[in-house]
């Protein structure tokens, strides 16, 4: 009880937000970012090429869900309704993963099985096990390459990237082969790109406490630069298993002009696996 007391104290502190996964810290974006000349490609497109940073703070995200209960009754605002399972059964840095307001609103049907995968991740998450984490866990990317006809995303996590091929329709096989990262086309809705991605596994989640999602799913992805800041918006659709299309909180990209070059991502190598014997993530 008093844990509780005091995540909802520091929830309270201005400016202090739980970070959901895929995202990072950062204040405001300044005047100054906002207002800096912003490059443009030869069909006079917004340039989102760059490396980008602070992988988007809280600004609120989507408060109408802050008050929602769900069919069953319960408050899924701060969720830590497992059965027969401790409070205390995950470090801090899992206990925190689970308070924040804007969570997946699944029908009432599914909520037993988000608590079955958040109470057993350490077998049932496939990133745990060195797998990609797809489509949109692994939050923004770190660097943009992008012309006139397609935009090469790049990840730090897992050494990943993803290819966006523009004004097109979705490939025949790949929209269907059902992969870590889907298929992904896009097109501009003035000056935003707009990445429609699906033909996903059910491999990945949405989210680290147990958030699933069927081979339906499909995710739209939204990129709007404004001077050296580029805002990331994200929406889910899955209604097989969603009351509702999901959107995840907002990320705010700076422009890092720091002059090294991306680093490698280490392999990941799962060599634990044998040798837990508690439900602990960290």
């Amino acid at each position: 009880m008093r844990i509780l007391t005091l995540l909802l104290a520091l929830a309270s502190v201005p400016g202090l937000a739980f970070a959901q996964e895929g995202e990072g810290g950062g204040n405001r974006p300044t005047a100054e970012e906002l207002n800096a000349p912003m490059p443009r490609l030869s069909d006079g497109k917004p340039d989102l090429s760059g490396r980008w940073g602070n992988q988007g703070a809280n600004f609120g995200g989507n408060a109408a869900l802050q008050t929602r209960f769900d069919a069953t009754g319960n408050y899924h605002n701060l969720r830590n309704d497992r059965k027969a399972s401790p409070v205390n059964q995950e470090r801090d840095a899992g206990m925190t993963s689970r308070f924040f307001s804007n969570v997946p609103m699944y029908k009432p049907e599914f909520w037993e099985r988000v608590d079955y995968l958040d109470v057993n991740g350490n077998a049932e998450d496939s990133n745990f096990k060195c797998f990609p984490a797809g489509v949109p866990r692994m939050g923004a990317p770190m660097k943009i390459l992008a012309t006139p006809t397609e935009v090469v995303l790049l990840y730090q996590q897992k050494n990943t990237w993803r290819y966006v091929p523009l004004n097109r329709a979705h490939d025949k096989l790949n929209s269907r082969d059902q992969s870590y990262m889907g298929d992904s086309v896009g097109r501009w809705d003035g000056d935003t790109l707009v990445i429609d991605v699906e033909g996903f596994n059910e491999e990945t989640w949405i989210g680290w406490p147990g958030y699933f999602h069927t081979n339906k799913m499909r995710v739209e992805e939204r990129f709007r630069r404004q001077g050296n800041v580029i805002f990331y918006d994200v929406t889910v659709h899955d209604p097989d298993v969603l009351a509702e299309p999901w959107k995840m909180d907002q990320r705010v990209l700076r422009l890092n002009r720091n002059p090294l070059v991306q680093v490698e991502d280490p392999p990941c190598v799962e060599s634990d696996g044998a040798h837990m014997y508690t439900k602990e993530r960290g």
